[in-house]
């Protein structure tokens, strides 16, 4: 069986909306089972990339925010995980360094959804929501972006 160990930068995005409140942005994809489902944007670190840098780069292209109008506020903590990725063909086990951070969004444009490559059909977003903190609590999220977000509110 082989093993593979990956690194990745996930970002929570929230922006203080025209009433003074916080909204977290969440991306609609289908999962593998091709069921509707809510992530943040996160992706692989590149390279001799930085672990900021890469959360900041792949905000901007999934949701197409200008990088210019995104600010890393705080680095929240290291994940780790393991999982079997069913959806490779040798079904390799997965080991996964995340680095999570919470990124204030300063609101100028709505994120698009833009269809690039028709290949990663099970990695493609079909929409973006913007969500009220609260409601976080009835989304099934991985990581607990819920909890996170209340651990770290002082720093919104």
């Amino acid at each position: 069986m082989s093993r593979i160990f990956e690194k990745s930068s996930w970002g929570i995005v929230y922006r203080v909306n025209v009433f003074w409140n916080f909204e977290i942005l969440l991306l609609e994809r289908k999962n593998q089972k091709g069921k509707n489902i809510y992530v943040i944007p996160k992706w692989h670190i590149e390279n001799e990339e930085k672990a900021k840098e890469t959360a900041l780069r792949e905000i901007s292209e999934e949701t197409w925010l200008a990088i210019e109008y995104l600010e890393v506020i705080k680095f929240i903590t290291k994940i780790n995980f393991t999982f079997l990725a069913t959806y490779l063909p040798w079904n390799p086990t997965i080991n996964k360094d995340v680095y999570l951070f919470l990124v204030k969004y300063i609101w100028k444009d709505e994120p698009k959804i833009v269809e690039e490559d028709p290949e990663e059909k099970w990695e493609k977003f079909t929409w973006f929501k913007w969500f009220k903190i609260e409601e976080l609590r009835w989304i099934d999220l991985k990581p607990d972006v819920y909890s996170y977000i209340k651990k770290n509110i002082q720093f919104m």
